[in-house]
Order: C-alpha cells, then sequence, then structure tokens
C-alpha cells in the first residue's frame, strides 16, 4: 500500500481519493511530500466536452505536482458531464454554479485550508471568473485558456465539430448538429441555451487579488481583459499557456504541456499562502453510491497502491449475475469517446448487469507505474490491470460470470486478457486491429521514424527515454516487411498469412473455444482495422467457422469510434445480448 500519515499518501502511486458530496463526484488529492500541507489548496474548473477529454490526463498530473508540493487540490465533473449523473432538471450552467460552491466548500472541509486557489481552464475559467466574483473570499485565480463569451464559443465549437468529424470521415447524415455538441458529446440542451447570454465579465469584477492569465499561443493577451484586472486592483501576471494546441491533440501517448505545470507551481509558490500551514481537516473523504432511475454508481479506486481509478455502476433493481469490465481505448479514459462507455454501463444496468470502467494504468486519473514503459498501448503489461479489476470484482461478489470488453486497443487488451486467464468467460473486441501484436507499442510510419531521426536532439531524447530504440528497431522491421509482402502476397495469397502469423491467431482462437469463452468481434462495416482480420480469417470471414464460441457482427455508417449515435445503439444492443446469454437469460423476455 502507499505510505499514508495523515490521510497523505506517496503522489503519483496511488490513485486521488475518490469523494461524493452533494451528489457530486470528485477525486481529492491530499498534500504529500516531506513539507507540511500549506494553507493553499486548488479547486480545479474542468473545460468542456473534447477538451475536458483531452486535458483529463494533465489535470490529475497538475494535481500530483501539487500535491507533492504540499498543496492539496479537488477536481470533479459538472452535472451531466463525464461520469457525474444527468441533470434531468435541466438546470443548464446554474446547476454546474452550485456544483462549483458545494465543491469549494468541501475542499475546506478536506484539506483544512482557508485560501482557495481557483484553476479554470476554457469555459471552466469563465466559471472561474464569475465564481471568484460572486463568492468574495477566493484567494487567486490561474484562467487557463479562458472562454469568457458563451455565443462565441458556441460558434468555435460548431467549427471545431466540423474539423473533428471530418477527421472521422463521418457522412452528412451521421453527424451532431446540436448546438456545443463535438465529437460525440452532447452538450446538454439547457446549457447550450444558458451559453447564448453567458458573458462572464459583464459584472463588476472588485477582488484585489493575484490573478494569473494564461492566454493561447496564437491569440496572445485581450488588452480590454488586461485592463479589467488591471483596473480592479488585482496582481496580474500575463503568460502564454505553452504547448497549448499539442495538449489538444490525440498524440499516443500525450505531450503533457510539462514547462507550463513548472510555471503553475511557480506561481502558487509566490502567493501569500505558500508560507502559512492548514488546519487539521474538517472531514475525511467520504464515498457513497451515487444513484440514479435504473442504477448506482460508486467511484473507487483499486489495485495496488490504490493505483487504479474507476466507477462500478450496479443495478438499482435485480443483478443478473453478469459483470461487463470495460477497457480504457488508447489514452481514452473511462468514460470512453462520445462519453459512450458511460451511456452503455447505465444501460446495461438496467437490464440487470453491471460493469466496472475504469482507467488503466497511465490514463486519465490512474497514475503511471514505476517503470513501466511510457507507451502502454499494445503491451502485455495491460492485462494486470485487467487482472486488479477481476479481483476487485472478485472481493465483491461480482467475478463469477465477467466479461471483458474493449475497443481499438482495448479490443486487443480484452482479447488478450481472457486469452490469459480463464477466468474471464467472456470478450467482446470491438474494431480491434489485430489478435497477435507483432509491433512494440504503437508503430509509426517509416516516414515518421526517418523523421524522428533526423531531428535534432535525438540523443538527449533516447537518453530521457522518448524513444525507445529496441521498439523502433522492430516496428520499423515489420512495417518493412509488411512492404515487402504487399506485390508478392497478390502472387502467393499464403504468404501475407505467414507473415501476419495466422497459426498463432488460430491458436489463441482455440484455447478460448476449448475453453467455452463466449468471443464477440464487432466491426465497423468497412473499418479499416478488418485488414489483418480478414487475412487471419478469410474474406468471408470462412474461418470462423471452427470456433463456435465466436459471434462477428458488423455495424453499417460508423466510423472507427463509433461516433454516431444510431452506430452507437445497435453496439449496446450486440452488448446487451451477450450480456444476458452469459447469464443465460433471453434479452427478448429481459
Amino acid at each position: 500500500m502507499a505510505a499514508a500519515v495523515d490521510g497523505r499518501e506517496d503522489a503519483g502511486l496511488s490513485a486521488a481519493r475518490p469523494v461524493v458530496y452533494a451528489n457530486l463526484a470528485g477525486h481529492f488529492s491530499a498534500a504529500c511530500g516531506e513539507a507540511e500541507p500549506k494553507d493553499l489548496a486548488v479547486l480545479f474548473l474542468r473545460p468542456w466536452g473534447l477538451e475536458e477529454f483531452l486535458t483529463r490526463q494533465f489535470f490529475r498530473y497538475l494535481a500530483e505536482r501539487f500535491a507533492a508540493n504540499g498543496i492539496a487540490s479537488l477536481r470533479f465533473d459538472y452535472p451531466g458531464t463525464a461520469n457525474a449523473l444527468d441533470d434531468p432538471a435541466g438546470g443548464g450552467l446554474d446547476s454546474w454554479r452550485y456544483a462549483i460552491e458545494r465543491s469549494a466548500d468541501e475542499l475546506r472541509a478536506l484539506s483544512g485550508v482557508k485560501r482557495i486557489v481557483v484553476i479554470g481552464q476554457g469555459l471552466g475559467a469563465g466559471l472561474a471568473c464569475e465564481f471568484a466574483a460572486r463568492a468574495g473570499d477566493i484567494s487567486a485565480l490561474a484562467l487557463l485558456a479562458p472562454v469568457f463569451k458563451g455565443r462565441g464559443y458556441l460558434r468555435e465549437l460548431k467549427l471545431w465539430s466540423r474539423f473533428v468529424d471530418d477527421g472521422l470521415g463521418l457522412q452528412p447524415e451521421e453527424r451532431d448538429s446540436t448546438p456545443g455538441s463535438l465529437a460525440g458529446i452532447a452538450m446538454p440542451e439547457s446549457v447550450a441555451s444558458d451559453l447564448r447570454s453567458f458573458n462572464a465579465l459583464e459584472g463588476d469584477f472588485r477582488l484585489q487579488i493575484p490573478v494569473l492569465l494564461a492566454s493561447r499561443p496564437e491569440a496572445g493577451a485581450d488588452p480590454a481583459l488586461m485592463e479589467k484586472f488591471g483596473s480592479a486592483g488585482c496582481a496580474l501576471k500575463n503568460t502564454v499557456y505553452r504547448d497549448y494546441g499539442v495538449l489538444l491533440t490525440d498524440a499516443s501517448p500525450p505531450v503533457l504541456p510539462v514547462a507550463f505545470a513548472d510555471d503553475l507551481v511557480a506561481w502558487l509558490k509566490s502567493l501569500p499562502g505558500w508560507h502559512a500551514h492548514a488546519a487539521r481537516p474538517a472531514k475525511t473523504p467520504e464515498v457513497v453510491p451515487l444513484v440514479g432511475e435504473h442504477f448506482s454508481e460508486t467511484p473507487l479506486r483499486f489495485g495496488e497502491n490504490h493505483r487504479l481509478a474507476g466507477t462500478l455502476c450496479e443495478p438499482a433493481g435485480r443483478f443478473s449475475g453478469v459483470t461487463v469490465v470495460i477497457l480504457s481505448t488508447s489514452y481514452d479514459y473511462q468514460i470512453g469517446w462520445g462519453r459512450m462507455n458511460v451511456q452503455l454501463a447505465r444501460r446495461l444496468a438496467e437490464k440487470g448487469v453491471a460493469t466496472l470502467r475504469f482507467d488503466g494504468a497511465g490514463i486519465g486519473d490512474s497514475p503511471p507505474v514505476p517503470r513501466r514503459k511510457l507507451q502502454v498501448l499494445y503491451d502485455d503489461s495491460q492485462i494486470e490491470d485487467a487482472e486488479e479489476a477481476w479481483e476487485m470484482l472478485c472481493s465483491r461478489g461480482l467475478a463469477e460470470k465477467a466479461m471483458v470488453l474493449g475497443r481499438c486497443s482495448g479490443a486487443y487488451t480484452a482479447f488478450r486478457a481472457a486469452l490469459h486467464d480463464a477466468r474471464w468467460k467472456g470478450c467482446i473486441s470491438i474494431n480491434p486491429y489485430g489478435f497477435h501484436w507483432r509491433f512494440i507499442g504503437l508503430p509509426h510510419p517509416l516516414k515518421e521514424y526517418w523523421t524522428k531521426f533526423t531531428e535534432p536532439g535525438l540523443m538527449a531524447r533516447i537518453r530521457d527515454g522518448r524513444i525507445d530504440l529496441k521498439a523502433a528497431a522492430v516496428n520499423i522491421a515489420v512495417r518493412m516487411l509488411d512492404r515487402a509482402v504487399q506485390y508478392p502476397g497478390k502472387l502467393c495469397p499464403w504468404l501475407p498469412k505467414v507473415v501476419r502469423r495466422n497459426r498463432k491467431v488460430h491458436q489463441a482462437f482455440r484455447k478460448l473455444a476449448d475453453r467455452g469463452t463466449r468471443m464477440t468481434i464487432v466491426y465497423s462495416e468497412g473499418d479499416e482495422a478488418m485488414e489483418t482480420f480478414l487475412i487471419n480469417f478469410g474474406d468471408d470471414a470462412e474461418g470462423l467457422a471452427a470456433f463456435p464460441n465466436t459471434r462477428l457482427h458488423f455495424i453499417a455508417n460508423a466510423d472507427h469510434n463509433l461516433t454516431p449515435g444510431p452506430a452507437r445503439e445497435k453496439l449496446f444492443r450486440i452488448v446487451e445480448e451477450e450480456a444476458l446469454a452469459l447469464a443465460g437469460a433471453d434479452s427478448a423476455s429481459a
């Protein structure tokens, strides 16, 4: 277990403590390290939608950095977003404002501090500005790439949505055009409506507090904004949000803006409360289930050193006996692309099926494991995370009929986990690129390897682990072999099958069949991930006939991420049917 003294833990080894309060869920990071806890605590206000999705890991990293310097913090999800409960009353931004107020109270009680620093990004920065002016007792503000005017922000989201949909190859009829929605993440209608009149700067701002304004690199500081904070008597520090653009890409592994994190730590150390010590906390973190109409969800952490963060979703009614474990995909954290894992979990609960969705090591709210590779994709170490999940379910009596599910890289991990451990009774593999991985980690195109090896600073990147020479050598060799058999393979059809290791793949499928493991493969129709599958099992998938435990499904009009709503609906029905079949139930009568 991680060392814990007065609730303080080793930063970077344990996931933050889950907390539930006022029907909200969050993650509390206690101060740690050798120094006494500072009389400063940070309340994080997240951005919206895809920006939140892509910065989740960075906020966890910041919380760990702050904790190591004696600064506690709390980060939470607004109602209707991420892992939070949906807001049936449609409270819009007012429900978010209420959540901010209650979270600030919770942070004070958990940390024992008098001074709260609010760090907000994007729309969260605009809400932070509003909250500070309204609360009157905030000690400092950090506004990162702030959004202050809602109407312009909705237009920006519309353009961003078009760009993402183009990249996904979605047809016009497959796109979600509702205001504020982006990458399959639907903005609550009440929030979109409130944003049309949202202006965080229209009121007076009279707090004479330190303000850090970190503008986007391409935007620069707004002179009117500088004047507003300056005339209010704020100690304004203007800086650039370094590597902001890189942070909002889907790079694997993600490139965290470490230099900018250094700037934030230095700014916190310059604040008045840095030299004062916190009082004893008024309460300890508490976790109770969040209750929906058909489910109850418990945020938790589990595994060695409590290193994995997840959410257990259980049926409010009769339990079928089946639990589906949903693995992380690439560096998508536990909610899944477009929040699909949350939607799936709550839908399955209505059918009596429990689920566990969690962040693998180094993803989302789960810290990396020391001495593991930086690039965790397509690595057998991820099987250890799945084993930890099974053990946790076993301790709660939920593992008797457990099945594992994943998409893309998570699909590969799900397959390997089921192959490795006979305790998994079923496996659902969605858009897998392969079943026997011939690369190390995630390979790059040959051209990209050439670029990396010819850029300045090669030796420094090798020394600090940003380039794995063994992985690069293996991946380049495999890429060249694939290219070498491309044309001869048209004359000798058996050649690609040898290269793609058909024999090993079929042996793995035979092992699962002999055990009676329910195996389900789902592909988006025409997806590029099917290339290896077709080589393994034939153009008409005739090779699967040898494995009666395996079922194959295709979903039409879907991208690799299953972004369109109808495609997601088809997937959910498939998962329901498989889970209920494992339970011995008929989905038609459920």
